[in-house]
């Protein structure tokens, strides 16, 4: 299961709120749901963290620590 990929969803909706979610959701084309059912695949956890530090306009590696 999507473990990074549903923790990356959370840390975006903590730190931006519902409007970030959303948005966060619209660049990469999930809902949290499928995003938590997914596999960790790097190449998809590096397209979460991409999609994220663009949403929140920060590094989201430290708040994955």
């Amino acid at each position: 299961m999507g473990q990074v990929l549903g923790k990356i969803y959370k840390i975006v909706e903590e730190k931006g709120g519902m409007p970030a979610r959303i948005k966060f959701a619209s660049i990469i084309g999930l809902p949290k749901k499928d995003a938590e059912d997914m596999k960790d695949k790097p190449e998809v956890i590096e397209q979460f963290k991409a999609a994220a530090d663009e949403v929140l306009g920060c590094d989201i590696d430290e708040f994955l620590k």
